[in-house]
């Protein structure tokens, strides 16, 4: 019995962050893991890097660390999955938005990593859905990746075979367990082995008294900046040593996702992706919030920026229509536009906006939201030299708005935080 791990990296920074971070985290994580898979000869993860992260490493002369991983790919230690460029959480925005960010990151996948076919896709924090699986196939990849909750709860959990949509996107549902426990370091790396080797025990038939061994399989998927970064000289004390320790092993064979249909049949039950998250909990999917963390009912800055970001797509929509082949001025303004509200769509601003999670930072939501505004004005700009102002003035009118009542809530919102700390004390 062989026991298959297919692991996952996730690594990202937003559009606005700062050099200085991106450094940090380039010195303590991103180079160091890199080095680390260059010098194992098993090695063998899938990577989503999203676009956005690999022209930030180029435009502040991190250039180095994309020859690493470009070599890593050339070795086939490494294989790149698609995403969305911007990391937007893709159910929550609209389809012709998700698809647009899909394809500049296959634009810059294609630049970077030569021949990169679509094979696997990352959704942003795992966020699925139906219909965003629906048409990832579309888009002609092979699989998605998921958080296990996505696992309707009527299926039984797969390990020796492979579940597909009714339109035949492969979907694999990553181990929640042991990859929380990797990323909040409650498992050592001989443990995690022993584990994966154990956790599967051959089925037994009763009538027939004899044990059936078969081969298994198991996803970890997690944030690449766990390692080095969040957790100091976690690149060494896990990933190295598990790599080490897996040569030793006849039963663990490490392998893309990418390969398990190789090793593992495709079941006939068609089956649809709970609408989840990777932060996303059993009591989340009972209240009917698949993504609390980034659209809560009763978070009103999730309210507000969700309000004001239908308004920027109503006027987003109206300029891209603009004739802006007769006027300079119009190209120039929606070209603007376009390319704030790109980056507008990151998902950063909602995470930051979870207080009670201990996540909460009115400047990095501010960020998010500036950039929005931005859009907003330049979009409208566009449409006032195309003569079409009179169609967008109740969207622009509604984006200042609820622009001013998030602003609000920010200032509420720290003054609670203020008084809790006050009465702590």
């Amino acid at each position: 019995m062989v026991t298959f791990w297919a692991p996952l990296l996730h690594i990202y920074q937003p559009p606005t962050q700062e050099l200085k971070i991106l450094k940090v985290i380039n010195k303590e994580c991103y180079k160091p893991i890199f080095n680390i898979l260059e010098e194992s000869d098993n090695a063998k993860f899938c990577l989503n890097i999203n676009g956005v992260l690999i022209e930030l490493l180029y435009e502040y002369g991190m250039s180095d660390t994309m020859d690493l991983l470009k070599n890593l790919v050339s070795e086939n230690k490494v294989e790149i999955v698609g995403t969305a460029k911007f990391h937007p959480i893709l159910p929550l925005i609209p389809k012709k938005e998700a698809q647009h960010q899909i394809r500049m990151n296959e634009e810059i996948n294609r630049r970077e990593f030569g021949r990169w076919q679509r094979k696997g896709f990352f959704p942003p924090e795992m966020a699925i859905s139906g219909i965003v699986a629906k048409y990832i196939r579309q888009l002609e990849y092979k699989w998605v990746i998921m958080s296990g909750i996505a696992c309707p709860e009527d299926i039984k959990w797969p390990y020796d075979k492979i579940y597909t949509s009714p339109n035949g996107l492969q979907l694999f549902f990553r181990d929640d367990i042991f990859s929380n426990k990797i990323a909040f370091k409650n498992i050592a790396a001989k443990e995690f082995i022993k584990a994966i080797k154990e956790i599967f025990h051959p089925e037994i038939n009763p009538k027939k008294k004899f044990v059936k061994e078969i081969d298994r399989y198991i996803i970890t998927a997690m944030d690449g900046e766990t390692f080095g970064h969040h957790i100091k000289k976690y690149e060494k004390t896990f990933l190295q040593k598990v790599l080490n320790l897996i040569n030793l092993e006849e039963k663990i064979r490490i392998v893309f996702i990418s390969e398990l249909d190789q090793y593992f049949p495709i079941s006939n039950k068609k089956i649809i992706p709970r609408e989840s998250s990777w932060s996303t909990t059993y009591e989340d999917l009972k209240a009917n919030i698949p993504y609390p963390l980034w659209n809560h009912p009763d978070n009103n800055i999730h309210k507000y920026y969700w309000k004001l970001m239908n308004s920027l797509n109503n006027l987003m929509n109206l300029a891209e229509n603009l004739n802006s082949t007769k006027d300079w001025e119009v190209t120039n303004y929606y070209d603007t536009a376009r390319w704030f509200y790109d980056r507008a769509l990151h998902s950063c601003p909602t995470w930051w906006s979870n207080p009670l999670n201990g996540t909460w930072s009115p400047n990095l939501i501010y960020k998010g939201v500036e950039l929005l505004m931005k859009a907003a004005l330049n979009a409208q700009l566009a449409l006032i030299h195309g003569g079409k102002s009179d169609l967008s003035e109740g969207y622009y009118d509604s984006i200042s708005f609820y622009h001013s009542l998030l602003l609000m809530e920010l200032s509420n919102i720290t003054k609670k935080q203020l008084k809790k700390k006050l009465v702590k004390s």
